[in-house]
C-alpha cells in the first residue's frame, strides 16, 4: 500500500521481451538511463523519462520523445547515468524500483551497479532483474517463496557479514559469517517455503536464479 514503483532501464544487456512485459504488468513509472531508451523503443514502449547526458540514446529515439520527457544531466564525475536516474526517481517519491539492463558485457559497470543497491537502498526497495537471476540486498531480514530446488546464493557485497541465519535452504546458516575470499554462500538450494534469510551486521546480496521451468519468485512483506 502506498508504494510508487518504477522500472529503470539501463544500457546493458536487454531483457527478453517476455520478461520486460511481465515487469510492466503493474504499470510502473518507466525511466531510462540514457541508452536504455533504445531498448525500450525496441519493446515498442515510450518511457516516462530519459535521464542522463543523452549521448547514448539514438537521435531517432530521442527525436521521438517530447522535450518534457528528456532530463539532461551533463556528463560529469558525480556518477553514472543509472545513478542519475535513481536520483531522479527518488525526487519523484518512488519507494520501490526494479533495475533492468544493468548487467551484461561490461563487468565494471555490473560491479558498480550492484553497489547502487546499497547506495540507494535506504531510500527505496531495490532489486536487479535479468533473464538469469534476481538480486536484492538483505538488510535485517527477508522472506520469499520459490520453487523447491531453485538455486540461490548469498554473497557479501562489501566486507564481512555476520550473524547470518537461514531457513528453508539445503545448507543452513545459524548465526554464521560470510566474507569475500574467505567463505561464500554460492549455489545453495531451496528445500521448503517460505525461505528466510536474516543478517545481524553487514551487506549481503541475495541472488535467486531464474532457471528454466522454475516458478515466479514470491516476495513477502
Amino acid at each position: 500500500m502506498g508504494r510508487k514503483h518504477a522500472l529503470i532501464v539501463g544500457n546493458g544487456e536487454p531483457l527478453s521481451p517476455e520478461l520486460f512485459e511481465e515487469l510492466m504488468a503493474d504499470g510502473p513509472l518507466l525511466l531510462c538511463a540514457d541508452g536504455g531508451a533504445n531498448a525500450v523503443a525496441r519493446y515498442g514502449r515510450v518511457p516516462d523519462y530519459v535521464v542522463g547526458d543523452l549521448d547514448s540514446v539514438t537521435e531517432e529515439n530521442r527525436d521521438g520523445l517530447p522535450d518534457e520527457r528528456l532530463i539532461l544531466v551533463d556528463a560529469d564525475d558525480t556518477g553514472t547515468d543509472l545513478q542519475k536516474a535513481l536520483r531522479q526517481v527518488r525526487g519523484l517519491g518512488v519507494t520501490e524500483a526494479t533495475l533492468i539492463g544493468v548487467t551484461g558485457g561490461r563487468t565494471d559497470h555490473t560491479l558498480w551497479n550492484l553497489s547502487l543497491l546499497k547506495l540507494f537502498g535506504g531510500d527505496m526497495a531495490l532489486r536487479i532483474v535479468d533473464d538469469y537471476c534476481e538480486i536484492r540486498l538483505i538488510r535485517g531480514a527477508i522472506h520469499f517463496r520459490a520453487e523447491v530446488g531453485q538455486k540461490i546464493s548469498l554473497s557479501p557485497l562489501s566486507g564481512e557479514v555476520v550473524g547470518i541465519r537461514t531457513a528453508g535452504l539445503k545448507f543452513e546458516l545459524k548465526g554464521e559469517m560470510l566474507a569475500p575470499g574467505i567463505r561464500d554462500g554460492i549455489s545453495n538450494e531451496v528445500v521448503e517455503n517460505p525461505v528466510e534469510v536474516s543478517v545481524k551486521e553487514g551487506d549481503l546480496l541475495l541472488v535467486v536464479q531464474r532457471e528454466e521451468g522454475m516458478g515466479e519468485i514470491g516476495w513477502e512483506e
